[in-house]
């Protein structure tokens, strides 16, 4: 799903549905609101951003509230369905029919809650209206999640390639850092150079040359182990991250990696566009510094350049 599809749902659903939305983060303070949620609690979207949920809920109900907060954030609850009051800015009363449900990253660790509710007092005199209403606050809510998920794919995914970004391959290699300290296993990390990708560029066309960069990163993909990481370091550069492993088994994927983008073939209109990659590997079984490492993996990459490009080399000499 592209960007704009996404924001085209997202004011779809924030500006046009009758049901309130709320989000709120793990403190219970509000991040963003719709339309319906202002027209029903008095308050601008501006002054939402300085609410906490207890500044919308009556003082007696507060408790129960944190109650019912924690235990969604705990796992306890996977959702909660409750007809509970709100207090608008004016100091009225109103009861609502309410959804809450919690919002998780890629690793299903919660980072806040969306709510949808409505007005029911109304509703109360019409059962008709408010089981049509049940069925839009449920296609509401899972709709929102479907774009908070999709928006978090791609905070972490490079655009174009769908492969991870450099945000998250630093966040990954930490991890595995992390995880090699106390394993005492062998770590290795790769960097792949897309050799002569500007002369594509400038000969067919940027269009040619994002083809290319998604063919590659779909060969990047398939070539690796499923416990191996590949991300978009920048550019056509893209950075591997390999756990577990011996020199000598990293050098066997990376190897394979780049015999199969010299085998790649992508057609253009009425053109082939072929591949190779340089590739440099840094190699661990201790101190493991995540500068170095990528540093060391650089240097190798680049020795593979000035060596006849097409190739992979090792930064260790005794790898």
């Amino acid at each position: 799903m592209q960007t704009w599809k996404l924001e085209e749902l997202y004011s779809k659903i924030f500006d046009s549905t009758v049901a309130a939305i709320g989000i709120i983060d793990l403190q219970g303070n509000y991040q963003i609101v719709n339309p319906a949620w202002c027209h029903l609690l008095g308050y601008s979207a501006e002054e939402a951003l300085n609410l906490h949920v207890n500044d919308v809920t009556p003082p007696e109900d507060r408790a129960s509230s944190s109650a019912n907060l924690g235990k969604l954030l705990s796992g306890e609850l996977p959702s909660l369905r409750l007809t509970r009051r709100y207090q608008r800015k004016n100091g009225s009363i109103f009861w609502a029919d309410l959804h809450v449900s919690p919002i998780s990253d890629s690793d299903q660790e919660p980072v806040g809650l969306v709510g949808v509710f409505v007005d029911i007092e109304r509703q109360l005199r019409a059962e008709e209206e408010m089981k049509e209403l049940n069925a839009q606050l449920t296609m509401a809510n899972i709709e929102l999640q479907l774009a908070m998920e999709d928006l978090n794919r791609l905070a972490r995914r490079d655009t174009l390639t769908q492969l991870y970004n450099r945000r998250v391959l630093d966040e990954i290699l930490v991890q595995e850092i992390n995880r090699a300290e106390r394993s005492k296993q062998g770590l290795a990390v790769a960097i792949a150079d897309l050799d002569n990708f500007k002369l594509i560029n400038d000969t067919h066309g940027h269009e040619a040359g994002d083809l290319a960069l998604i063919e590659l990163a779909r060969v990047l993909r398939e070539e690796i182990r499923t416990t191996d990481f590949v991300g978009r370091w920048g550019g056509e550069e893209f950075l591997f991250i390999f756990p577990d492993t011996s020199c000598s088994g990293a050098l066997i994927v990376i190897e394979r990696v780049r015999k199969s983008v010299e085998e790649l073939i992508i057609p253009v209109g009425n053109i082939t566009i072929r591949l190779t990659v340089s590739i440099g590997l840094s190699y661990h079984k201790d101190h493991y510094e995540q500068k170095n490492i990528i540093d060391e993996a650089d240097k190798a990459m680049y020795r593979a350049k000035e060596l006849g490009k097409n190739r992979c080399e090792y930064y260790q000499n005794n790898c």
